[in-house]
């Protein structure tokens, strides 16, 4: 992959990165009226394309599943090379699997929290688990769709599930970035299982599960060894902050594991770790050449999206203007 092969494309993210929503356009929508009046800021900005027959606040998740797929979309048909899209629509392949998996085991239809984006189509996803037939999908998915069902035929745990398909779509990811070879990308997988394996270690703490447990639970790759995590789980929550603090996370480490001492709750270093992986994807404003502005954009707009789910959330729910403002993350713009 050559970084010059990005050169006709970039020009048009700098455009789009501008119509990004900015920090006064979510603070309109939070201290707007009422969620009404939220939805009708949003349909100021180019959401209005993908929400013209929406009129309840209500439907906001049509919205927001309709300018996702519009978005993925106009990157795959902009970008010469698909699989740096890929690595970053593939976990939506994977939470589809996880879906139907466990749609089919309890016989119940969830089709409302598929997510119509992703590099196979659900349609597809469905056709391969419901005729045990893996040949049209990757190999990997495959894999996770046939581990899960033999796993649950002996536990009978569903959220072994969860930790049997999560594994495998790092990997998968991991097999895309060695492909792509591009230091940014493996850059980006490492910290992503990075901070997911520190958020483990913290639940199954709380949850006062033992080594096994953990080890099943967290996932293979990142920076960090997996038994560096491993002996930190009978460890205080203050060591695991003062032995973790030499990593690069050591910032997300002490702002989030001080609230998590003070409320038992993980929001707000999942909050930390969307922050700081957008830090990281903000290095990417400043190349001109290569794949970064690409997966930039697209954890931008996810990210945009991620808040106004969250505005819209806090509206319907009337909760107060100023923890709504609390729980927003960091915007690209």
């Amino acid at each position: 992959m050559d970084a010059m092969d990005f050169t006709q494309v970039i020009p048009r993210l700098r455009v789009l990165e501008n119509r990004l929503l900015d920090k006064p356009k979510f603070d309109r929508m939070i201290d707007s009226s009422s969620a009404e009046d939220a939805l009708k800021i949003l349909q100021e900005t180019e959401y209005i394309n993908v929400s013209k027959e929406i009129s309840h606040p209500k439907e906001y998740e049509v919205i927001l599943s309709n300018e996702l797929k519009r978005v993925f979309n106009m990157i795959y048909d902009a970008t010469p090379h698909k699989e740096v899209v890929d690595i970053m629509s593939i976990k939506y392949d994977f939470h589809n699997i996880k879906v139907l998996i466990k749609a089919k085991l309890l016989d119940k239809n969830f089709d409302e929290i598929l997510i119509p984006v992703g590099t196979i189509e659900i349609k597809k996803l469905k056709n391969a688990i419901d005729e045990n037939n893996y040949r049209d999908i990757p190999n990997l998915m495959g894999k996770a769709i046939e581990t899960a069902f033999e796993d649950f035929s002996k536990e009978k745990d569903p959220q072994r599930i969860d930790l049997i398909v999560d594994n495998l779509q790092y990997d998968h990811m991991y097999e895309i970035a060695n492909r792509l070879d591009d230091p940014f990308i493996e850059k980006y997988v490492d910290k992503l299982i990075d901070l997911s394996n520190i958020r483990t270690l913290l639940r199954v703490k709380k949850q006062k599960k033992g080594r096994e447990f953990l080890n099943c639970s967290l996932i293979d790759g990142g920076k960090i060894d997996k038994d560096r995590i491993l002996v930190l789980l009978n460890d205080s929550i203050e060591n695991v902050y003062g032995k973790l603090s030499y990593t690069d996370y050591g910032g997300v480490l002490k702002n989030g594991i001080e609230q998590y001492t003070k409320i038992g709750s993980s929001s707000e270093l999942e909050k930390l770790s969307d922050n700081y992986i957008m830090r990281f994807m903000k290095d990417a404003k400043y190349i001109s050449f290569g794949p970064e502005p690409i997966i930039a954009y697209i954890y931008a707009k996810e990210n945009e999206i991620k808040n106004i789910r969250i505005i819209m959330v806090g509206k319907l729910n009337n909760i107060p203007s100023e923890v709504i403002r609390e729980r927003l993350r960091e915007g690209y713009v």
